[in-house]
């Protein structure tokens, strides 16, 4: 019995750890974000329509950067807020650099590219 509910105590706080870990760097950088309200819970997004729109934007930039058969997208993060696309990692050369904006450029909904990409040979 108390092997039991050491077992359930370990689990527990090892998925809340695990919990924790993964919310924590979703507050990091939204400094600049405004604070929420009643009316505004989310403020990194003005309607929800936004956020999800955001996130099918993001959805397909990745899939459009997987597809790339001369682009190596493994290391290439892509984030997306109000239709901008910003785009961090790595890539091996300058022109798989400019080959990820011009793919993230080409899908619907894009307002602008962000390329913080840095070119690293692996």
């Amino acid at each position: 019995m108390r092997s039991t509910r050491s077992i359930t105590f370990t689990t527990g706080a090892a998925l809340l750890a695990l919990a924790a870990g993964f919310y924590a760097p979703l507050g990091q950088g939204q400094g600049n974000a405004p604070p929420a309200s009643p009316t505004n819970p989310n403020p990194t997004h003005e309607t929800v329509s936004e956020g999800l729109s955001d996130t099918a934007i993001t959805t397909k930039v990745k899939a459009s950067l997987l597809d790339q058969k001369d682009l190596s997208s493994a290391h290439i993060h892509v984030r997306t807020r109000q239709g901008v696309v910003r785009l961090t990692g790595s890539v091996p050369t300058t022109k798989e650099r400019q080959m990820a904006t011009e793919v993230a450029k080409g899908v619907s909904g894009v307002t602008s590219v962000e390329n913080h990409l840095g070119v690293h040979k692996s």
